[in-house]
């Protein structure tokens, strides 16, 4: 470095090169803001954009049937749980209409049903599928509810409409629910009834089966049988005389009570053609069953007043056909859904 005129100092070149330059820009047109803060800017407006988009779309998802005219949404006074109780009666009804409509009550899948509301009509349309036994398909029965009552509007075409009888309820497939008739205490092992008249179609085969279900639910199941003189037992009195057409149900009245009966019963199926039999066959049937005869003798002197008992017992689940499996004074059901309804009470009483 040398010294210049006045005392000062020159800087060479090299000095000059060590300093720091400061470069200066015109302020831009985005008002002093730099582009990485325009676009934090731009960011935060869109989100906030979305946000109130996404707010709007979710109130036209809750809004289920639409809009009034003044903008708010329609909401019917029942809901579908409260509709498939109602179809769940209107089936049930059904098994007192003589006509093959009668196996919607056991043979339809309630909890396999579409249930739809029309807000133009405040009606609620119900369609469940059920099986035909017959031909094992599965086939759609169809019903309108009015959205005011629940009242039934219209069933399926050219189906009859079912009368009103009761409060019962098909609950699941071949069960229906029994509406105020509890009288026995939910315990294991669980009451079951078989109601029948010895002389109806099936009498027989569903005594046998109600034996084996008892053998497969030792444990869960207690299995008692109620027999009644109905139609089909009135219909042989002309011929055979009340007394001798009413002896089977006495023999099977008394013979149920015994620890012997199924082989009796096995023994019966193999004698048995659809008409009464005389004392001595069903005496030799008893005493070849291993029967106890002294107690089955003094059980033989009531049976009338315990048939009696019987039909008053029928008369209470308000049984109209047979037969019929009655579950923990709940549940009832054909034979043909029987372990259906087995199954069903002891899921109930287990939970």
């Amino acid at each position: 470095m040398t010294e210049g005129i006045g005392g000062n100092k020159k800087k060479t070149k090299a000095e000059k090169a060590k300093e720091p330059v400061f470069l200066v820009k015109r302020a831009s047109k985005l008002g002093g803001l730099d582009y990485l803060h325009v676009a934090l800017i731009a960011l935060v407006i869109i989100l906030v954009a979305l946000a109130f988009s996404l707010a709007n779309f979710k109130s036209v998802i809750v809004c289920q049937y639409g809009m009034y005219s003044n903008s708010t949404c329609i909401t019917p006074k029942y809901n579908q749980s409260q509709v498939l109780n109602a179809a769940g009666k209107v089936l049930a009804n059904y098994q007192y209409i003589n006509s093959s409509l009668s196996i919607l009550t056991y043979y339809s899948y309630l909890n396999r049903s579409k249930v739809s509301y029309q807000p133009s009509t405040n009606t609620w349309s119900v369609i469940v599928p059920y099986r035909d036994p017959f031909t094992n398909s599965t086939l759609n029965v169809s019903m309108e509810f009015y959205g005011s009552n629940l009242s039934l509007e219209t069933p399926f075409i050219q189906m009859v409409r079912p009368k009103q009888v009761t409060n019962n309820s098909v609950v699941a497939q071949g069960v229906v629910a029994i509406s105020d008739k509890t009288t026995c205490v939910s315990n294991t092992p669980e009451p079951v009834y078989l109601i029948t008249d010895p002389y109806a179609p099936g009498a027989i085969k569903s005594i046998l089966q109600a034996i084996n279900i008892s053998k497969s639910h030792s444990n869960e199941v207690n299995m008692s049988y109620k027999f009644v003189f109905s139609g089909y037992s009135i219909s042989k009195y002309n011929q055979y005389g009340e007394k001798q057409t009413q002896l089977l149900g006495a023999y099977l009245a008394c013979g149920s009570v015994q620890k012997e009966f199924p082989k009796f019963m096995g023994l019966l199926n193999n004698t048995y053609n659809g008409i009464p039999l005389p004392n001595d066959t069903l005496y030799s049937i008893a005493q070849a069953s291993g029967f106890n005869m002294s107690s089955f003798g003094k059980c033989m002197v009531n049976a009338p007043a315990e048939i009696y008992g019987q039909e008053q017992l029928a008369s209470f689940y308000n049984v109209t056909f047979t037969p019929v499996f009655v579950a923990n004074c709940k549940y009832e059901s054909i034979p043909a859904t029987a372990n259906e309804l087995i199954n069903y009470s002891l899921d109930k009483l287990k939970s």
